[in-house]
């Protein structure tokens, strides 16, 4: 692969998740559209608390992508956040927004990712496609299924691996 066309995704990546680190806002606020965290943190049931679904997610994701991954630098952020937006912060203990975090649904933070992702590809510049057409990119060497005997039929063992293996691997 020609690393000439590595370097400057690379570069912009990092500048992008730099320029985000260095803002005094939680991470994401500008990129994630409200209808869309609404959507998902709507369905979560709260009691009124500080730590609420939406500021523990930007919370949580601010605290995934800096270069302090603790959860005191998280909470840290959110009460630089609270205060710039002229409301009460939180206490510095940890304890609650790691309850808070702890109760936020996997299916949030994979429901927003996916969301997203679909939003920016179709927003993509046409120039930026592949003869016209999405790319779509698999990470992975291997793939695995049930050795049943229509995927054997369909998928033949490789003539390396020991016939009658209760287990199938087809590197990619």
């Amino acid at each position: 692969m020609n690393t000439a066309t590595i370097h400057p995704i690379t570069n912009h990546t990092k500048s992008v998740i730099n320029n985000i680190r260095s803002k005094d806002e939680l991470a994401f606020t500008e990129f994630l559209p409200t209808n869309s965290s609404n959507k998902y943190l709507s369905k979560i049931t709260y009691r009124n608390r500080m730590f609420t679904p939406e500021l523990t997610l930007f919370g949580f994701l601010s605290q995934a992508i800096g270069a302090d991954q603790s959860c005191q630098a998280a909470v840290g952020q959110i009460i630089v956040h609270q205060i710039s937006q002229g409301i009460e912060p939180p206490s510095s203990n940890t304890a609650a927004y790691c309850k808070a975090r702890s109760r936020l649904p996997e299916n949030v933070l994979s429901g927003l990712a996916k969301e997203s992702g679909q939003d920016l590809e179709a927003q993509a510049n046409p120039e930026w496609l592949w003869r016209g057409k999405h790319v779509k990119l698999m990470d992975g060497s291997t793939l695995s299924m049930p050795d049943t005997p229509e995927n054997q039929e369909a998928y033949p063992q490789p003539s390396t691996q020991k016939k009658g293996s209760a287990f199938q691997l087809h590197v990619l």
